[in-house]
This record gives C-alpha cells, structure tokens and sequence, in this order.
C-alpha cells in the first residue's frame, strides 16, 4: 500500500503548477478583453434647445447642456458655460456684468474674454440657428466671434 503523503515538494510543486495556470489565465482573459474595447460616448456637438419666445430678454442658463443663452431684444447668442481652465460650470453674475467660475476664481467679461484666473482662454461662442421646427439649433463644434449672432 502507497501511502499519499503531502511532503513540502509535492506542496510546492502543486502551488506552482496553480500560480502558472493563474497566470496564463489571467493573460488569456486580458486578451479576449482587448477584443472589446471601451467606448466612450459622447453628446453630440449638436443640439436643439427651446425656441427663441421662451428666452427673456438677458442671460438665460441652460444647465443640461451647460450654455448661456443671451438675448438682446432680437438677438441671440449661445456661450459655453465651462471654465476653460478645468471644466467647472461658470456663474453669470448680473450685478457685475460677468461670468464667474467658483473653483479658482477665473472671471470673463460679459463677451466672454479672460479678465482674471487661471484660465488660459476666452469663453468660446457657438453658431446658433434656426431649425426648421422653430427650435435653436446650437453648433458646439463650431465657434464663432462674440458679434456674431442669430436675428429672430
């Protein structure tokens, strides 16, 4: 009769036939993972918001799509409302006639140019149009310069 002891080696050696299985699986999992990447979606660059009659006369912020609507009798520009220093949400401050960013203190003059902070550029401006259903069409990928705006 054998006996079936657990020495050390026979220990050992089942520990490492276990730690190299381990480590091919791990690497054959991996593989498979790199098959299927992570997507990262993103809002689209262009969107519809309300139509021009629901915006009062001033500034207006949208919070879901992070813009300042801005009508002057029947004018209309559309401005980013991200700090371009580190992303935050930028406040419109009507006593002083500017935007305000509350995490580091960056401030933007009423046309959107960098009066004080960290951030390294203006507030960009974005086309603004009509849709054919008489909603605003804002084009965030396309910037435009602080004059130009849409008539309604």
């Amino acid at each position: 009769m054998s006996e079936n002891k657990c020495t050390r080696r026979n220990f050992l050696a089942g520990a490492g036939w276990l730690a190299t299985l381990g480590t091919f699986g791990g690497l054959a999992v991996a593989s498979g993972r790199y098959l299927f990447p992570n997507v990262l979606y993103e809002p689209p660059l262009e969107f519809k918001i309300a139509s021009p009659e629901e915006y009062p006369e001033g500034v207006t912020f949208v919070a879901s799509k992070r813009i300042f609507v801005i009508r002057e009798q029947n004018l209309i520009k559309v401005v980013s409302g991200v700090c371009t220093h580190i992303g935050c949400t930028v406040r419109w401050s009507e006593e002083r006639n500017r935007f305000e960013c509350p995490c580091h203190g960056s401030m933007f003059s009423a046309n959107g140019a960098v009066t004080a902070g960290p951030a390294p550029k203006p507030l960009p401006w974005y086309e603004v149009s009509l849709a054919p259903d008489g909603r605003l069409l804002v084009k965030e990928d396309q910037i435009v310069p602080f004059q130009h705006s849409l008539t309604v």
